[in-house]
């Protein structure tokens, strides 16, 4: 068993690489076990995270050190450690880069200095083991790839801000030949992120992140905000798919309520299905603090660009999560299109979102917000069943139509729309 690092009480392994906050989820309680026995390359690996040709992220990944390392990594890692204490000045100093001359590597460390002080201080402790280093590295593997592609310039700008802050935090300890050391050592952590890549590579990648706030809207419906770990790509109108942290290995597709922001926070509306335990540990079981994972975001729903007709979306109870991140997109746009938008609900406790709703509604040029009660007191709002209200309510032909629910909804609803007119080649559909 290999010990890749103190886990929980804010010591989690982390790298200065990122410095964001990341949680071990292992039941051993962080315990790795090491290889046994060396892994095969695949060929067609040679030509992955391929950086610029100066690079040094283009080096060719190995498996294990190269020849010679495993007697020069400890001299190394004796080297660097004399700069530990001065670990907190070093971070202070990346942290305060300013924007414009800040590579992608200074943005996560300004956003989290006080995990990227612990990243640089668990990394030069277990400098010389890159049997724990690399599977460390390997829970990034989301990021990976992204990180490494593309990026290389950047990777050798942020090395050469290393070295210059190490060398400012030091001041008269600094000795001539610690610049090499902490270049070499920076080399070294590119090739470790190579290789962690490669130890994934296949496996479907998962994102990380903590729960910072868990609002119970109704009783089958709460709305997450989560912050991941790593940047987590995905496009308005698309879905997240999450696993239940005391259900593990249970996935389960979750609408996101919000375009992606720069703060790596992500809204989630997770609502419980009768007899799934999963989402009912989701949205009754969950609270602020609790890590929690993310597979990648999927779907393609999306309110097309370019357009000069009207639009109307109708959207079904919880799916109506997707519509606010739309709406948030054509008003970032300045789309000056007329927006007419029906959320069905059963009753009028359900409206869960409204607030919201009609706050991403207000951004836009000339959107409306028509709620529809299928039972029970409606009033202020429109009563009835959703498909019939919306037909009823107008003439669609020439309306871009956007339709946002269960199968069985959306079913109805197409259909319905079609009977009145609507062009097939008009209505765009999407359900979970």
């Amino acid at each position: 068993m290999t010990q890749v690092g103190p886990v929980g009480g804010g010591g989690e392994p982390l790298t200065v690489l990122w410095a964001w906050r990341q949680r071990l989820e292992e039941a051993d309680e962080g315990q790795q076990k090491e290889p046994t026995g060396e892994r095969r390359r695949n060929p067609a690996d040679a030509g992955r995270n391929a950086g610029p040709r100066d690079s040094i992220a283009q080096d060719e990944p190995v498996d294990g050190p190269k020849h010679g390392d495993q007697g020069y990594l400890p001299q190394l890692q004796a080297r660097l450690r004399d700069a530990a204490d001065d670990v907190p000045a070093v971070v202070r100093r990346l942290s305060e880069v300013p924007q414009e001359e800040r590579t992608i590597l200074h943005t996560a460390i300004a956003a989290d200095p006080a995990a990227a002080e612990r990243g640089l201080a668990w990394l030069l402790e277990h400098f010389g083991q890159p049997s724990a280093v690399v599977p460390a590295l390997a829970r990034f593997a989301p990021a990976l790839d992204a990180l490494l592609t593309g990026h290389g310039r950047q990777l050798d700008l942020f090395g050469d801000a290393l070295v210059a802050a190490v060398r400012e935090a030091r001041g008269e300890r600094w000795a001539d030949e610690d610049a090499a050391a902490w270049r070499d050592g920076w080399r070294f952590a590119i090739g470790w992120l190579r290789q962690a890549a490669q130890l994934h590579h296949g496996e479907t990648p998962f994102w990380t992140g903590t729960v910072l706030g868990h609002d119970r809207r109704r009783d089958d419906v709460a709305v997450l905000t989560v912050r991941t770990d790593l940047p987590y790509p995905f496009r308005a109108g698309q879905r997240a798919i999450v696993e239940c942290r005391s259900v593990p290995g249970a996935w389960r597709p979750c609408w996101i309520g919000d375009p992606p922001a720069a703060d790596s926070h992500i809204e989630i509306h997770v609502q419980a299905l009768p007899g799934d335990r999963a989402t009912g540990a989701l949205v009754r079981d969950t609270h602020p603090g609790d890590p929690i994972r993310l597979h990648r975001a999927e779907g393609d729903f999306v309110i097309e660009r370019g357009a000069t007709g009207a639009v109307l979306i109708v959207a079904e109870d919880v799916h109506v999560t997707p519509i606010k991140a739309l709406l948030s997109e054509l008003a970032e746009q300045h789309d000056e299109r007329v927006v007419h938008l029906f959320w069905g609900v059963s009753t009028r406790d359900d409206l869960y979102d409204l607030e919201s709703l009609r706050e991403h509604a207000a951004r836009c040029a000339h959107a409306t917000v028509h709620p529809v009660v299928a039972r029970g007191p409606a009033h202020p709002y429109l009563s009835g069943s959703l498909p019939q209200v919306v037909v009823d309510f107008g003439e669609w032909t020439s309306h871009d139509v956007y339709v946002s629910g269960s199968p069985l909804a959306v079913g109805v609803m197409r259909n319905m729309l079609l009977q009145r007119g609507v062009q097939a080649r008009r209505i765009h559909a999407v359900t979970l």
